[in-house]
């Protein structure tokens, strides 16, 4: 019996001699068909993936334009560009590429920052970038000093760069003890010199005596450009508001019971400005700027927003008040007793010059492959 079975088994393997052959043609065939694609495939990934990595320095590369560009304007370098003009520079090495850089002024705050690296092979990566110079640091109070008397409330930060710094009521902020490069008049100036150009210009003092007619039809008042005096006053009771921005190469002094509804504009006072009555009030979005003192004994409505910028001197608050927006003198905040300051972020649309050398805002971004 076991010899049948060996016979058997020798038999069945005689019968398959031969059989190997067309299996190993078969699969040498499949072979042939799926590797040559296979290495083409690899072949064409690894590309791709250096190519990927190009595209990844070039990016890398004209990030840095920009971060150069926001550097320089920061900075105020002295070849920045004027409004509608460009200044182009060029990057020679980064990330072994070349980076060409344009600076464009769109307007006084806004920036367009073009940068594009441009590889050995000849590709390149293009980056636009949208900026804005920020208007002002974010502060309830900036101050070279600062003195706050009892019964003040400071909801939001103070800073100060110069002693002495006295708080004798209460800041819900932070108190920052920190430097600030101001802007100097003459930039600021110049600034809103630009925002009332060709305007009307009256020469010599301008005095707005308002009836009480202007209660409910307020004085409409700018853009103007006035060459002397600022003098608003009304007997009994009346109004004006500002349809512009105002430039005063004088003293603006605003008396009686008088309302300025500010309406997202600016009055600037190329000397100082004096909000005199207890009786008056302002109301509305709006800036105060003036080289010398700013002194508010007014009153402002609820809903208000107010920038109010003594770029030498100060900025002193005498009546009991509730005041939002943010404050900035150059020597001296005072705060007197009872009135509360609530700094919140500023509305847009006021005619606030950038406090360029406290930072940037990106605003828009674009990137381009070339």
């Amino acid at each position: 019996m076991r010899k049948v079975i060996k016979n058997t088994l020798n038999k069945l393997w005689r019968d398959e001699k031969g059989q190997a052959l067309p299996i190993a043609l078969a699969m040498l065939a499949i072979g042939s068909l799926v590797i040559t694609p296979l290495l083409n495939l690899t072949m064409t990934s690894i590309r791709a993936g250096v190519s990927d990595e190009s595209r990844m320095y070039e990016h890398y590369a004209a990030n840095a334009g920009i971060g150069d560009g926001i550097l320089n304007i920061i900075t105020g370098d002295p070849q920045l560009p004027a409004v509608g003009e460009n200044w182009t520079y060029s990057i020679p090495d980064t990330n072994n590429r070349s980076v060409d850089v344009i600076i464009t002024r769109i307007d006084s705050k806004s920036w367009k920052i073009t940068s594009t690296a441009i590889s050995g092979n000849g590709t390149g990566t293009k980056l636009d970038c949208y900026a804005e110079s920020a208007s002002i640091p974010p502060n309830a109070i900036s101050g070279g000093q600062v003195t706050i008397e009892s019964g003040s409330v400071i909801n939001g930060n103070v800073q100060w760069e110069r002693k002495p710094f006295r708080n004798d009521g209460t800041i819900n902020g932070e108190i920052i003890n920190a430097a600030l490069t101001w802007p100097d008049v003459e930039y600021i100036s110049a600034y809103y010199l630009e925002r009332v150009e060709g305007a009307p210009v009256h020469e010599g003092e301008l005095n707005l005596n308002l009836g009480p007619e202007t209660v409910a039809d307020p004085y409409s008042l700018g853009p103007i450009y006035i060459n002397g005096n600022l003098v608003i006053n009304s007997v009994s009771e009346g109004a004006v508001r500002l349809d512009g921005d105002v430039y005063v190469n004088g003293a603006v002094i605003i008396s009686g019971k008088t309302t300025v509804y500010t309406n997202y504009s600016t009055i600037f006072a190329n000397s100082s400005f004096a909000l005199n009555s207890y009786s008056s009030a302002v109301g509305g979005y709006g800036c105060f700027v003036a080289k010398h003192t700013i002194a508010f004994r007014n009153s402002f409505k609820p809903g208000s927003y107010i920038v109010a910028w003594s770029i030498q001197n100060q900025v002193n608050f005498y009546s009991t008040v509730e005041f939002n927006g943010a404050v900035l003198g150059y020597d001296l905040v005072l705060v007197g007793s009872g009135n509360t300051i609530t700094w919140s972020v500023p509305p847009p649309g006021l005619s606030v010059p950038p406090f360029g050398s406290f930072g940037m805002k990106i605003v828009g971004w674009e990137s381009t492959l070339q």
